[in-house]
């Protein structure tokens, strides 16, 4: 395809109409719920509905407006309005400012946040959009990660995590931040948020800062209380290879496959290689794995695959049956650990959301924020990825959201009639 043709095939897309045609069809409830939100508002005072609040927020996000107040702008428009009207069914005369939306992100409750991104994750997963992803035919991959979003010199909530740093001059200070603990739902190219624990200064534990692993027991426990059925492969870099995180899976009936090093669990780590070395149980030329390690009362396999161009190794430990026959895709399922980093964390970062902007102050408004992030990235992966004439086009991320922006503020659309939208990720 010739630049020309690409233009004019640009020109034929219609992606608001796909946007919503996805919203109706695989989460029809979803702006039901929005508007089924408790609302806190004094009614008295009440101009727009909670459905409005929250999708005048998720379609900025969707077209990579960055800062509440450019959203505010640049969404005022008749076409906009128009447009946000048709999708809320509802009279409009004008979108929220953004103080108005962030003065309900301060109130509302965020676990009937995280309860709508459940629903859309259910979703999916019934509807077996996303079955042929699943690990050896039967575990869901889910990836767990960390990252820090706002940073800054001054303190700007109470639950802050505070750090001891120095600058280039040699000047002590301290460093606030906000901090994230994630887990990630790998589907093909994707990584769906299925569960955010926030690694903050509460009054439980004010004698000591909250961690990663901390934040890991309280997550498992989200998920597993959300999704107790759901047969599940955790990932997760080498600071989670130890016991309480084998612990937590075995627990939960989950299996994990974890990255590996030396300073993680010293003692395994050496009598995998003293065993490796004389009893190596693969044939295959670059990997090594060894099964049964005792630890703890446990039974380990650590495997290892060395990247001989790139003089790469990389080492895991699961309790995954491994075999001559699975080595090697087991070793590309611990790869994918890094799909949290590269398809997550750095397009939400970089790429189109930025969750390092402090769109608020309030610790519930920054979680909102956050949550509406994931929500949004859910559906701007599904369609950047699932619908044909988007990925024939292979538009970078900020042309779709260039061009989602200009169909919702420039044109008036008919977004009451909705086709079948067969979406396929391959």
């Amino acid at each position: 395809m010739n630049r020309k043709e690409k233009r004019e095939k640009k020109r034929e897309l219609n992606i608001l109409n796909d946007l919503v045609t996805i919203i109706k069809q695989y989460f029809p409830e979803l702006i039901d719920k929005f508007e089924g939100l408790t609302d806190l508002r004094n009614q008295s005072y009440v101009k727009y509905k909670m459905k409005v609040i929250f999708m005048v927020r998720l379609l900025g996000l969707m077209c990579e407006m960055k800062s509440m107040q450019g959203m505010t702008r640049e969404l005022n428009t008749k076409e906009s309005i128009e447009n946000i009207a048709q999708i809320c069914n509802l009279e409009l005369e004008e979108i929220p400012h953004c103080d108005t939306i962030n003065d309900v992100f301060e109130k509302v409750k965020v676990e009937e946040i995280e309860e709508i991104r459940r629903y859309m994750i259910n979703k999916l997963i019934r509807g077996k959009i996303i079955k042929k992803y699943k690990i050896r035919d039967r575990y869901y991959h889910i990836v767990i990660d960390g990252t820090g979003l706002a940073t800054s010199r001054k303190k700007y909530n109470e639950n802050c995590l505070v750090k001891n740093k120095t600058d280039k001059k040699g000047n002590e200070y301290q460093e606030y931040s906000t901090y994230v603990l994630e887990a990630k739902l790998v589907v093909g190219e994707m990584v769906f948020s299925i569960g955010s624990e926030f690694v903050e200064n509460t009054k439980e534990n004010e004698t000591k800062q909250d961690c990663e692993i901390k934040a890991f027991k309280r997550l498992a426990e989200k998920i597993k209380s959300e999704y107790p059925k759901l047969k599940i492969l955790i990932s997760g870099d080498a600071l989670y290879a130890c016991k309480p995180v084998m612990n937590i899976c075995k627990e939960n009936g989950w299996k994990y496959i974890i990255r590996f090093k030396e300073g993680s669990i010293p003692s395994l780590y050496q009598e995998f290689e003293t065993v490796v070395a004389e009893a190596n149980e693969s044939t295959k030329a670059n990997y090594e794995y060894v099964t049964g390690l005792d630890y703890e009362e446990e039974k380990i396999n650590v495997i290892k695959y060395t990247d001989v161009k790139k003089e790469t190794e990389f080492v895991y430990i699961t309790d995954l049956p491994i075999t001559n026959k699975n080595i090697e895709n087991t070793i590309n399922v611990g790869k994918n650990r890094w799909k949290i980093e590269n398809e997550g964390f750095n397009i939400q970062k970089n790429g189109t959301f930025d969750i390092g902007h402090l769109y608020s102050k309030n610790q519930t408004a920054i979680k909102v924020h956050y949550l509406m992030i994931q929500i949004a990235h859910i559906l701007r992966q599904i369609l950047e990825k699932g619908i044909k004439e988007v990925k024939e086009l292979k538009l970078k991320l900020k042309e779709i959201s260039q061009q989602l922006k200009h169909e919702l503020i420039s044109t008036i659309r008919n977004l009451t009639v909705h086709s079948k939208i067969q979406l396929r990720f391959d």
